[in-house]
């Protein structure tokens, strides 16, 4: 029994010396047959030249690879950087893949990922890019290539996704991923994904879970994406002339080249710096993102807050000029109140409530401006029914729409005057342009009187240079009673015009706070107060 026990301990010492030997001779060989297999699968998936700088094999506790310097490079893609880069990578496999020369990998960890997209069609053979410069759409390509790897999870913490612009000389787009994790990679699937990333402009973060793929290796913008976003704790404040902290949730689903994205943004506190109060602002919106050169197109954005409501149209894309994208918008309402935009553009108590109809176009160009400053409108207004919150304005227009109406300061005393607020309508069409608002026509008119007016607004500094008619229905001498009525009978007829009883010309000028009102008459200026 003794012998037999020393016999088969002696043959089991053999046994794993012999084993030991053969694994050890068997991991100096796997090691370079592991990265020539690397190199080809990944060649053949890419359509790319690859190269890898190292690769250590280690079988104990469990097969796995720790690879440095992996370069992937499209083959017809004229650039000196690579498609894909990673610094260093782990992936952990089991012995029975190794035995049966399978290619299931459990997991992967990629440290310094970067990702560089070409644009969409230039992946193609370098004799046709220029003619193939310009592909478009949003078709999912066919890519049939079969990857040689079964990945289970892939975790790319820190990675950099950059797209390059379709035009030379444009800055990429540029995605800081935090966190990546994406599973399971394959033959011909989509992988999901989950991912936080951070968002450059304006700074804050991203959750996003959804799908990626397959990988279109000829094409790479026609590869599939979709999935759901949450955007929070958005710093607008980086804009000049805004602040809020804004907040997103929505879906998107699309190729690289052109995503369909649908959401809503809510901003508690969204402020113009230089304005009045902070207001609750709400948006719903359906855009079309070129993931190629970050273009929107918006179509359309529903912007609500207080009562009022407002539909944009158009897009942010990159100009000629200043780095940056340029906001186009064509924006219009029917279902605003006047109370909410002086509430935000002026703040405290609104002077003005009322109906209003606003269309206008709005163009804010890149750069460190103040908002105020580059923010840029053309278009037209009309506020019907206003109602004044100053008693003492009010009283003045109800003395105002009496005599032009023909009622004296006696009648008035009688009680034949009006009662209560007067309604006045307000309209004009206008242009803004760095912080000067310039009105080519704008009409102010109660019930007897109208007021037309030309000229400019500075936002800025409040000052006020306006030029134009003032009509009233009733004649210079209906306004008075007794002999002042007799006096100015002769006069009527020299400030009658175009059916009106009585119209001179007026100019407005000062500041917003002390504004001087003149009419002129017999080639002499008299202040109105």
């Amino acid at each position: 029994m003794r012998r037999a026990l020393v016999y088969l301990l002696l043959t089991f010492c053999l046994l794993l010396l012999g084993g030991g030997m053969y694994l050890h001779r068997f991991s100096q060989n796997v090691g370079p047959l592991a990265k020539e297999r690397v190199i080809k699968a990944l060649s053949d998936r890419f359509n790319a030249d690859v190269t890898l700088q190292s690769l250590q094999v280690s079988l104990f506790p469990q097969p796995s690879v720790v690879g440095e310097g992996l370069a992937i490079r499209h083959k017809q893609w004229p650039d000196q950087h690579p498609l894909i880069w990673i610094r260093r990578f782990y992936a952990r496999t089991s012995f029975l893949t190794l035995a049966n020369r399978s290619n299931y990998v459990s997991l992967v960890r990629l440290e310094g990922l970067a990702i560089r997209i070409p644009p969409r069609g230039r992946a193609a053979l370098a004799h046709s890019l220029e003619a193939n410069g310009g592909v478009e759409g949003a078709e999912v390509g066919r890519d049939t290539t079969q990857f040689q790897f079964l990945i289970e999870t892939i975790v790319a913490d820190g990675t950099l996704l950059e797209i390059l612009p379709k035009v030379e000389g444009k800055e990429p787009l540029q995605f800081d991923i935090q966190k990546l994790t994406m599973r399971p990679v394959g033959p011909m699937r989509p992988m999901a994904f989950t991912a936080k990333l951070i968002n450059a402009k304006p700074p804050g973060l991203i959750d996003t879970t959804g799908s990626f793929g397959p990988w279109q290796k000829d094409d790479p913008g026609a590869t599939p994406v979709s999935g759901d976003y949450n955007f929070k704790n958005a710093d607008l404040s980086v804009f000049s002339g805004i602040s809020g902290i804004l907040s997103s949730t929505g879906k998107y689903d699309g190729v690289l080249q052109q995503i369909d994205v649908k959401g809503t943004t809510d901003t508690p506190t969204f402020a113009l710096t230089r304005g009045g109060e902070p207001v609750h602002l709400t948006t719903t919106f359906h855009s079309i993102v070129d993931g190629i050169n970050g273009d929107t197109i918006l179509d359309p954005v529903d912007a609500k807050f207080g009562n009022s409501e407002f539909i944009c149209r158009g897009g942010a894309t990159q100009q000629k000029g200043p780095k940056g994208k340029t906001v186009s918008l064509d924006a219009r309402t029917t279902h605003a109140r006047m109370e909410d935009i002086l509430l935000l553009i002026v703040g405290d108590k609104p002077l003005l409530t009322g109906d209003v109809d606003f269309r206008s176009k709005i163009v804010i160009p890149p750069g460190k401006e103040d908002m105020l400053d580059k923010l840029g409108l053309a278009g037209q207004f009309r506020l019907l029914e206003a109602r004044f919150t100053s008693e003492k304005v009010e009283q003045r227009l109800r003395t105002l729409s009496d005599r032009a109406r023909g009622i004296s300061k006696s009648e008035e005393e009688e009680g034949k005057g009006v009662h209560g607020n007067v309604a006045s309508d307000l309209a004009g069409a206008f242009k803004l342009d760095k912080g000067v608002t310039s009105f080519s026509r704008l009409s102010f008119s109660v019930p007897g009187a109208l007021i037309r007016l030309a000229g400019n607004y500075n936002l800025r500094t409040g000052q006020i240079d306006m030029r134009g008619v003032f009509r009233m229905q009733a004649t210079l001498s209906d306004t008075q009673s007794g002999m002042k009525h007799l006096l100015l009978k002769p006069v009527d007829p020299l400030f009658k015009k175009d059916g009106a009883g009585f119209e001179v010309p007026i100019t407005i000028a000062g500041t917003r706070d002390h504004p001087s009102i003149e009419a002129d008459a017999f080639h002499k200026h008299f202040t109105i107060h």
